[in-house]
């Protein structure tokens, strides 16, 4: 049972490193850090810079993300941000997004975003806890759920905001008062004045729904290169010290929250 314990250990080790080498690509700082990658940038298109510790650099996906990093993306960058245990945002071209809370474990889920100018879109696994939290504020309205995919545009110029609800149900607080959007629905909320509830239109759809897609082949990508990285670690045991393959696979997975 020792030796077993032990083989257990060693994998475990031996996976965690090869994912944080993967998914942490930037300051001295982070990279030596020994806790499993919670949030990362999965893929970049055209111009897009990470801010970590107040220094800006281009971001090489996959790279982890931690509270108070900021992601901003130029008129023609777009970037597709991925949560480990599932999950995915995107930032449209033209934006700037703060971390602003990433409190994640295995019994909470607690992601903060702060939209300071810019499209913002996330696909979010249902929420099975209470006190877990999704929202983004923007423009002085928040946009919580409990698992949909959704979207808030922010133009700071105009100071227009408005929330969308591809599918779920989300809720938007603001100015002490919450209402609800429904499934294929907006909420647009101009210069500050009374927010007004439509129809997605033909545009917004087919947009969510590009997001969808692209979403669903992230997810397959993390989870592929999942499987490899637990492939790779099984074949530095000798067969002959472990119970079996799917034994090492059970005792594993519920550390690293996969």
């Amino acid at each position: 049972m020792k030796k077993i314990f032990r083989c257990f250990e060693y994998i475990f080790l031996v996976i965690l490193c090869v994912f944080s080498l993967a998914a942490v690509s930037r300051a001295d700082d982070a990279s030596g850090s020994n806790q499993p990658t919670q949030f990362f940038v999965a893929q970049v298109k055209n111009e897009v810079y990470v801010v970590h510790l107040g220094k800006q650099h281009i971001p090489n996906p996959p790279e982890a993300l931690a509270e108070n990093d900021w992601v901003r993306t130029g008129t023609n960058g777009k970037a597709y941000l991925e949560f480990q245990n599932g999950g995915v945002v995107e930032i449209g071209p033209g934006s700037n997004l703060k971390v602003s809370q990433l409190d994640i474990t295995p019994r909470n889920f607690k992601a903060r975003f702060l939209l300071a100018v810019g499209e913002f879109k996330a696909k979010v696994a249902k929420l099975t806890t209470a006190s877990s939290a999704f929202e983004v504020e923007a423009g002085g309205v928040v946009c919580g759920v409990r698992g949909t995919i959704f979207g808030v545009d922010y133009d700071k110029t105009q100071n227009d905001i408005s929330a969308q609800t591809y599918e779920g149900t989300i809720f938007t607080r603001s100015g002490g008062k919450e209402e609800l959007i429904q499934k294929g629905y907006g909420m647009a909320v101009q210069n500050a004045g009374v927010p007004s509830v439509s129809a997605l239109t033909q545009g917004q759809v087919q947009s969510f729904e590009q997001f969808s897609d692209v979403a669903g082949l992230l997810e397959k990508k993390k989870q592929e290169m999942i499987d490899d990285m637990k492939n790779r670690a099984l074949q530095q045991v000798p067969q002959n010290v472990v119970p079996g393959q799917n034994a090492i696979q059970n005792a594993i997975v519920p550390k690293l929250g996969f």
